[in-house]
């Protein structure tokens, strides 16, 4: 066998420029690629450490990152994340201007709490909404009959009207204070409250109780209404529906009330009431109530009125209501019947004309007994301050049915109004009332008790 020999031309010397070669190649990969590799290493570490503040950024809403330089500027370097704001979008800034930024101060709270939101106060939230109102009406009145009694009353030989009693006295007629609270869709809870003092009161609360209730005299009306659905819902004391006139003076076209104000309908009622709108034309009422003038009622039975309102486009405006129940103290068993029709035409806002037909029936004693009647009015506002109004009413009670004395009665009114400014107006007033049987208070034998002419002038101050 042959032995190979390193020191021949293939061996040791001739393998040495190979082996040299193999280790400097060795020697290079290991200086040069480990170096590139650690490099690559630290890069990835810092993308790595990027994504991990970001991270915390985004979870916290608060910490923001920030870049700075190392000592000789070589490269940049990582420094911890700093907090300047509460802002829930992460923002780059220099770390520089963060470390410059003073925090700001924090907000002191406010010294008192806020009244509309403290607990203490709450309750007042419910009071919202609610307008206060009022009025003060006056009047002088000139009887040319003259009565003896200076102060005359309803039926027998009394003036067949209403509230205006006095003659050649300056007499304040009421004075009212209202608190109202009106429903809406935002507000479903409202209240009515009404208090008036002075002889209309008295008069007008006078049949309850038979006039012992003294407490409520100062009471002309008090509701809870609620809102339910499309209708509006009152329980308590209201004034009536029916009518042309009413017992508030500030919505009346004349001073003094009429025939069919004082002989053919109640005041007001206490009980239930539904107002329920089906469009901005039509609208449907109801209540169930004591009765006529009743907070208590005066027997078993119950009042049940319904009514339809028609506001069709144009001038025209109509109201039909009905009312039946038993009316008489301690009767249940003959039942009253009343139809109230009203019917309004507006010829721009210097025309009025509304005429009001009542109807009433019943039974006393087992008997039958009716009465009606019709008032027409005639408002012409010449100026934006004064317009006239002339008032003329046929009643006929030929039963005695609301007089005491069978007949039949007209009268004729001309108002002429001036408003002096918007919280006071003044009515002047003449009015002749003549009936077909002796029924008017007189002074003396020589005059007539068959007709009656009175002057006079109405204050009404508004607030």
């Amino acid at each position: 066998m042959e032995k190979v020999s390193f020191m021949g031309g293939k061996g040791f010397w001739g393998l040495l420029p190979r082996f040299g070669a193999l280790f400097c190649l060795v020697a290079v990969s290991a200086v040069i690629l480990p170096a590139q590799s650690v490099e690559d290493r630290i890069a990835a570490l810092e993308t790595r450490i990027r994504q991990l503040e970001q991270e915390l950024v985004a979870s916290k809403g608060g910490v923001r990152e920030v870049h700075a330089a190392d000592g000789d500027g070589a490269r940049p370097f990582i420094r911890p994340a700093v907090l300047v704001s509460s802002s829930p979008s992460p923002v780059l800034v220099p770390a520089e201007v963060a470390e410059s930024a003073a925090p700001a101060p924090p907000q002191q709270a406010p010294a008192t709490a806020d009244i509309a939101t403290s607990s203490d106060f709450e309750g007042l939230n419910f009071f919202r909404g609610t307008r206060f109102s009022g009025f003060l009406d006056a009047y002088y009145n000139w009887n040319t009959n003259e009565p003896a009694d200076m102060i005359t009353t309803n039926g027998g030989t009394g003036l067949n009207r209403n509230f205006d009693f006095s003659h050649n006295s300056f007499t304040l007629s009421q004075v009212d204070f209202e608190i109202t609270k009106a429903v809406g869709d935002t507000t479903p809870l409202g209240y009515m409250v009404q208090m008036t003092f002075g002889p209309t009161a008295d008069f007008v609360n006078s049949p309850d109780l038979g006039g012992a209730n003294k407490t409520a005299a100062h009471f002309m009306q008090y509701y809870l209404s609620g809102k339910v659905g499309r209708a509006t819902l009152d329980f308590g004391k209201f004034v009536t529906p029916h009518g042309a006139e009413v017992i508030d003076n500030r919505a009346n076209m004349n001073y003094s009330r009429g025939l069919l104000f004082a002989l053919a309908i109640p005041y007001h009622h206490f009980g239930l009431r539904a107002t329920v709108p089906v469009s901005d034309k039509v609208t449907f009422s109801g209540f169930l109530v004591n009765g006529w003038n009743n907070v208590i009622d005066n027997n078993k039975g119950k009042t049940v009125g319904l009514g339809l309102s028609l506001n069709p486009a144009g001038p025209i405006s109509f109201i039909q209501n009905y009312m039946v129940g038993p009316e008489q103290s301690s009767n249940s068993d003959d039942v009253r019947h009343m139809f109230d029709s009203l019917l309004t035409i507006k010829l721009g806002d210097k025309v009025t004309f509304v005429a009001n037909y009542d109807y009433m029936m019943d039974r006393i004693s087992g008997s039958h007994v009716h009465a009606q009647g019709i008032a027409a009015y005639l408002k012409l506002q010449a100026t934006p301050v004064f317009s006239i109004t002339p008032r003329f009413e046929y009643y006929a009670d030929p039963m005695g049915f609301t007089t005491g004395t069978a007949q039949r009665i007209r009268e004729f009114t001309l108002t002429p109004e001036f408003i002096i400014s918007k919280n006071l107006v003044t009515r002047f007033e003449y009015r002749h009332d003549w009936s077909t049987e002796p029924t008017f208070s007189v002074s003396g034998p020589d005059d007539d008790p068959k007709k009656q002419h009175t002057v006079g002038v109405g204050l009404i101050l508004k607030f």
